[in-house]
């Protein structure tokens, strides 16, 4: 990716895009997240800030820095939230009430874009890992690795399709979770697009999560982009609906890289 195309993002999708940006660009993802969750809870997160740093052509740094959380419960709860970040945590309390706090620094690490292996198709590999910064009601306990696979491709015209595989450390390092996105999207000219999404959170010794996903992303400009999603959990494991919007922007010619 060079620096003369427009923004390309990591959200709102839960697959993350296997493009890096530009060598010596600075992309800020932000947004803000409300879910409805099971039994009647509600969590909202602000600001979802990806930081992102084209490092060379193929090579970027990328990591999510810690946000406000608001969770408000009945009573005595166990229940599932969905991230900015494309993971599914366990949050349990045990009264009623909210309670809010900072989240983890979460996946700290590189996104390598792999060279072409076919026609349109644009493959990543993406190491990281989550280090325990946040409030206990969010925060796991040790450093948790990452590993994710992005892909997208052309199909025909303005449709493409993407997803992303990924393997994820988990409460506390207690678990692992497999994940399984892929999504349908669709262009409407340059810089406007539409998708439908699955994703699944499989973890070891619980019950899956699955998720049904839709968005919107604008290009503002080549520099700039505003997205709206929304989605319902598939079942009782996930959450019940959630709803988000964002704005990205992204600075060219770092000194120092560039």
């Amino acid at each position: 990716m060079t620096d003369d195309t427009d923004i390309d993002t990591n959200r709102p999708s839960f697959a993350d895009s296997p493009l890096v940006v530009p060598k010596g660009s600075l992309q800020l993802e932000n947004g803000l997240l409300y879910q409805h969750l099971q039994h009647g809870s509600n969590y909202f997160e602000i600001p979802e800030t990806e930081v992102r740093v084209g490092l060379t052509q193929n090579l970027e740094f990328q990591m999510f820095v810690p946000d406000w959380a608001i969770l408000h419960t009945n009573g005595a709860t166990n229940t599932n939230i969905a991230n900015s970040k494309p993971s599914l945590t366990s949050v349990q309390t045990t009264s009623g009430g909210s309670q809010n706090g900072a989240s983890d620094l979460t996946e700290i690490g590189l996104k390598a874009q792999m060279p072409h292996l076919w026609s349109d198709l644009n493959v990543a590999v993406i190491s990281g890992v989550t280090v325990p910064t946040g409030s206990t009601f969010i925060s796991g306990t040790g450093v948790q690795p990452i590993f994710r696979v992005p892909w997208n491709k052309t199909i025909f015209g303005p449709w493409s399709a993407a997803g992303m595989q990924s393997i994820l450390v988990v409460n506390s390092g207690h678990d692992v979770q497999y994940q399984n996105f892929c999504s349908l999207n669709r262009a409407f000219g340059q810089r406007t697009s539409i998708f439908v999404e699955y994703a699944g959170f499989y973890t070891h010794a619980h019950s899956p999560s699955n998720i049904i996903h839709f968005g919107i992303v604008r290009k503002l400009s080549r520099h700039n982009q505003v997205d709206l999603h929304f989605g319902f959990g598939m079942d009782k494991t996930a959450p019940a609906a959630f709803v988000g919007t964002g704005y990205s922007f992204r600075f060219d010619h770092l000194p120092l890289i560039d």
